[in-house]
């Protein structure tokens, strides 16, 4: 899968877990370890227009999650690793 949001509003750290409660929200540059093993998707852990990334095994909903980013105007792309788990890279 691979969506993109046609948005353009950036949200803060705070802003954003204050609207994914439910959801395990991370800084991209706090996840090297993930990105270590999905070099794949190395690019986006130095490319700086993703801020923040979201792993489809610590949302509650990820159709609601998907919702709510819609709905509040925020970038976002879905890309899927190498065990075809879902993550969601926010700007």
């Amino acid at each position: 899968m691979n969506n993109k949001s046609n948005n353009n509003n950036n949200m803060n750290f705070t802003q954003l877990q204050l609207l994914l409660q439910n959801d395990e929200l991370h800084y991209i540059s706090d996840s090297s370890e993930f990105f270590s093993d999905n070099p794949e998707f190395y690019h986006y852990f130095d490319y700086p227009k993703y801020e923040f990334i979201l792993f489809e095994n610590t949302i509650f909903d990820f159709n609601n999650t998907i919702k709510l980013l819609n709905t509040n105007n925020i970038k976002y792309i879905i890309k899927k690793d190498s065990l075809n788990l879902d993550f969601i890279l926010i700007e």
